[in-house]
C-alpha cells in the first residue's frame, strides 16, 4: 500500500495546467514566428513567375491506297491507322521537325520587359519585332536594352564589363564560333526599320502594329543557342486520345502562353506540310514511272504500226473474205495476249533487277501498274515498301547501325528472297504461255499466207 501511494504521488507532481499557462505566456514569440513564415511564403509566391500548360488535339486521317488493289486511282495509304499515328508521334518528337518549327518561329530570339519584381518573358508583348540578318553572327547570352524615345527612335545599349571571348552563332548555317570583344559601354540611337550592322548584332527592329511604343520604357532582347532551344522543345508531351484511336493530344509547358499557342499550331502545320510533301513525292515518282512506261509503249506501238502497214501493203490481208477476217481476229487476240505477257515479263525483269541492285526500296514500282495480279507478288512488294517506309521514319530517331535497323533489314531480306522465288516461278509460267502463243501465231500466219491474194 505504501509503495502504491508513493508512485501515485510522484505522477501527481507534473502540473499540466501550469505548463499550458507557461506555454501561452510565449504567445508573442509564436505570433512573430507565424508572421515571419507567412511573410517568407508570400514573398516567394509573389516573386515566382507563373507556369502555363496548354494542349491541342489533332486527328491523323488515313487515306485508302488502291495501288495494291485492282483500282489504280491516285490516292495513297500511309500504312494503316496504328502505323500512321506512330509515324506522326515519332516525327513530332524528332529533332529535324522541331528544328523546322523553332526556325520558322525564331524562338531563339528572347524578348523581356521589367516586371514587378524581375524581368518577365515579353513575347508578343513588345511594341517591336526583331528581324535578324541570318547571314550575320549574333552574340549568344548577351542582353541588349531598348529604350524608345518616341514612336520611331530608340536607343540600343549593352555593357561589356571586361575583355573576353563570347560565343556568336549564324542562324542560317547554325555554326557557332568564339569572338573576342573589348570592354565597353555600347549605346547608339537607331530608327524603326533601319538596318543595324554591329559586330555582335545584325538585323532590323520592326514595329508591332498591335502595340504603341511608350517613351522611356525599357525592353530587352537576347539570343539563345539554337541547339539548346530545339532540345528544350523536344520534350513536348504527345499522347493518343484513346487506345487504338487516330487522335493525338499535344501539350506543352512554358511561362508564356502566346509561345505555347504559336509552337503547338506551328508544329501541327509543319507536320501537315511534311506529310503532304511525302505523299506528293510518292505520287510524283509513281506518275514518273507510269509516264516512262507509256513512252516506252508508245515507241513499241509505233513499231507495231509500221510492221502492220508493211504487212498490209505486202499481203493485202484486209481485203480477204470471212475466213481471212476470222484468222485476223484470232491473230489480234493473240497479239494482245503476247503484249500483256511481254509487259508482265518486262515488269518482273525490272523488279528483279531493282531488288538485286538497290538497297533503298522507296521507289519500287507498284505491280498493278503492269497488270500483275499475282497475290503473293503484290503482297510481298507492299510489305517491302511498308518496311522501307518504316525504316525511313525511324532514321529521325535512331542512329544508323541501331538494332532496329538490322531487324527491319532482316525482314526485308526475308521478304525479298521469297519474292525473288515467286518472280522466277511466275516468269517460268509466263515463258511457257508465251511460247504457246507464239506457236499459235506462227500457225495462223501460215494459214494467212495460204489464202488467195
Amino acid at each position: 500500500m505504501s509503495e502504491e501511494f508513493e508512485i501515485n504521488d510522484i505522477h501527481s507532481t507534473f502540473d499540466f495546467k501550469g505548463f499550458i499557462v507557461k506555454l501561452l505566456s510565449y504567445w508573442p514569440l509564436f505570433l512573430i514566428s507565424l508572421a515571419i513564415g507567412f511573410g517568407i511564403a508570400y514573398y516567394i509566391n509573389v516573386r515566382k513567375l507563373p507556369v502555363y500548360k496548354m494542349d491541342t488535339m489533332i486527328s491523323i486521317k488515313d487515306d485508302q491506297n488502291p495501288f495494291f488493289t485492282s483500282n489504280t486511282s491516285l490516292t495513297f495509304n500511309w500504312g494503316g491507322t496504328t502505323d500512321k499515328v506512330n509515324t506522326a508521334v515519332i516525327t513530332l518528337k524528332s529533332r529535324s521537325h522541331n528544328e523546322k518549327v523553332v526556325d520558322q518561329l525564331q524562338f531563339y530570339i528572347n524578348y523581356y520587359k521589367d516586371g514587378k519584381y524581375k524581368q518577365v518573358d515579353a513575347y508578343k508583348h513588345t511594341p517591336f519585332f526583331v528581324e535578324i540578318d541570318t547571314s550575320k553572327n549574333q552574340i549568344l547570352g548577351k542582353q541588349f536594352q531598348l529604350v524608345f524615345k518616341d514612336s520611331t527612335r530608340f536607343t540600343l545599349s549593352t555593357i561589356f564589363e571586361e575583355d573576353r571571348n563570347f560565343t556568336v552563332q549564324n542562324y542560317h548555317t547554325k555554326e557557332k564560333i568564339s569572338k573576342h570583344f573589348e570592354a565597353q559601354n555600347f549605346s547608339k540611337e537607331f530608327r524603326i526599320g533601319e538596318k543595324i550592322h554591329l559586330p555582335f548584332f545584325g538585323g532590323t527592329i520592326l514595329p508591332n502594329p498591335e502595340m504603341d511604343a511608350i517613351p522611356n520604357k525599357k525592353y530587352y532582347i537576347s539570343f539563345s543557342n539554337f541547339d539548346g532551344v530545339v532540345k528544350g522543345y523536344m520534350n513536348i508531351n504527345i499522347k493518343p486520345e484513346s487506345k487504338g484511336g487516330s487522335a493525338l493530344r499535344l501539350s506543352l509547358i512554358n511561362k508564356n502562353k502566346a509561345k505555347i499557342v504559336d509552337y503547338l499550331n506551328s508544329s501541327v502545320r509543319v507536320l501537315s506540310e511534311d506529310m503532304l510533301e511525302r505523299k506528293n513525292l510518292f505520287a510524283t515518282k509513281t506518275i514518273r514511272f507510269i509516264d516512262s512506261s507509256l513512252a516506252h509503249k508508245s515507241k513499241e506501238l509505233l513499231g507495231v504500226e509500221e510492221e502492220l502497214n508493211t504487212f498490209k501493203n505486202k499481203n493485202d490481208i484486209f481485203n480477204l473474205e470471212s475466213e481471212g477476217a476470222e484468222i485476223n481476229t484470232k491473230l489480234s487476240a493473240l497479239d494482245l495476249q503476247k503484249e500483256d505477257i511481254d509487259r508482265q515479263l518486262n515488269y518482273y525483269k525490272t523488279l528483279e533487277t531493282y531488288l538485286i541492285t538497290r538497297k533503298n526500296y522507296n521507289e519500287i514500282p507498284a505491280p498493278s501498274v503492269a497488270g500483275i495480279s499475282e497475290g503473293s507478288v503484290v503482297a510481298s512488294v507492299g510489305r517491302i515498301i511498308a518496311l522501307s517506309e518504316e525504316r525511313t521514319n525511324l532514321e529521325y530517331s535512331f542512329k544508323e547501325g541501331a538494332p532496329v535497323f538490322k531487324d527491319i533489314d532482316r525482314q526485308i531480306d526475308a521478304v525479298k528472297e521469297v519474292l525473288l522465288e515467286n518472280i522466277n516461278s511466275s516468269k517460268g509460267l509466263l515463258d511457257y504461255e508465251l511460247n504457246t502463243i507464239k506457236r499459235n501465231i506462227v500457225k495462223y500466219e501460215g494459214q494467212i499466207r495460204k489464202l488467195p491474194k
